[in-house]
């Protein structure tokens, strides 16, 4: 699969990079594909992952396990190969999470997009960590997650995950026929709640809370803002979010980024548990519009709240 840079304003090819091998990873053998957070140790180098694939267009199509990840920015750009645990799917779903994974889910092992085109739907979800290179599994669902199907941040930092109906027509559960491609998964009205493993157990109970951000308005580079917060434990790890979730339709996600804000001032104790982080958006290129901020402390987020970035 080719891979370039390419300017839409213009109509032009800025740069062609190395194919990306495996099979093809467009519609209808699609693959997923995620902009890792940029970090600030990483001076929020842009640096992208495609997952997944197929071969052709049928239900008993092979799927691609392998995993590709190029900095496009970079003078002399290459893909570095990753395989997905488990075997390949078509279909599969990257989502930034707010401790620096990437959770992937949805899909099928065997075939592709369309209407009775996929056999074997893939039910495991798995978390890629950017910074160990390292896979896990990650939770099983019972619901088939096929074509249609979307997943996305919550405001409260779990995943919803809806969706579902390979068929030209809606299909009820009662009307199923596995021997039919066209019957054989229903249209899926089931909606899920995917809880990240830093919410799970006792975690859930120490999230950061009473979150109040001064100015909710920022201009990249320029605005400084303090956020208030409670904690219950010492604040040892305290990192800020600029979470947007883009848009997503057929398992695609376009727009979604996660950056690390810049702490401009350390965390500040005053009283009754309550502190204090002053931070500002890094100065780098973002599309002006509406996101979200993200507090963790010792890696557990609060809820998100919605702030703006513009231009000037």
């Amino acid at each position: 699969m080719s891979s370039q840079i390419f300017n839409p304003d213009k109509n032009e090819i800025v740069k062609e990079m190395p194919d990306l091998p495996g099979m093809y990873r467009t519609y209808p053998n699609t693959g997923g594909s995620v902009m890792l957070p940029l970090l600030e140790k990483n001076n929020y180098e842009a640096e992208i992952m495609i997952c997944g694939g197929g071969d052709y267009d049928d239900p008993e199509s092979p799927t691609d396990d392998t995993c590709g990840k190029i900095r496009p920015l970079d003078p002399e750009p290459r893909w570095d190969i990753t395989k997905m645990p488990g075997g390949g799917r078509s279909m599969v779903e990257g989502i930034t999470l707010l401790d620096g994974t990437i959770l992937w889910l949805n899909g099928a092992r065997l075939g592709c997009e369309g209407f009775g085109t996929a056999s074997e739907p893939a039910l495991d979800a798995m978390v890629y960590s950017p910074a160990t290179k390292d896979w896990a599994l990650a939770g099983r669902t019972d619901i088939p997650r096929l074509y249609h199907a979307v997943a996305l941040m919550l405001l409260d930092g779990t995943i919803l995950v809806a969706g579902s109906n390979p068929n030209e027509m809606p299909i009820l559960p009662k009307d199923v026929d596995l021997k039919d491609p066209l019957r054989a998964f229903p249209t899926e009205f089931r909606v899920e709640e995917y809880t990240p493993s830093y919410l799970l157990g006792k975690r859930a109970h120490k999230r950061p809370r009473n979150i109040a951000i001064d100015k909710k308005v920022f201009i990249p580079g320029k605005t400084v803002s303090s956020i208030h917060f409670h904690s219950a434990d010492q604040p040892k790890d305290v990192k800020v979010w600029l979470y947007h979730g883009g848009f997503v339709t057929h398992a695609l996600h376009m727009g979604q980024i996660m950056v690390e804000m810049e702490q401009v001032k350390s965390v500040t104790y005053h009283k009754h548990g309550r502190y204090e982080v002053a931070i500002k958006v890094p100065g780098i290129k973002l599309a002006p519009g509406p996101y979200v901020i993200y507090l963790t402390v010792n890696s557990v987020p609060g809820h998100g709240q919605f702030v703006s970035v513009q231009n000037k």
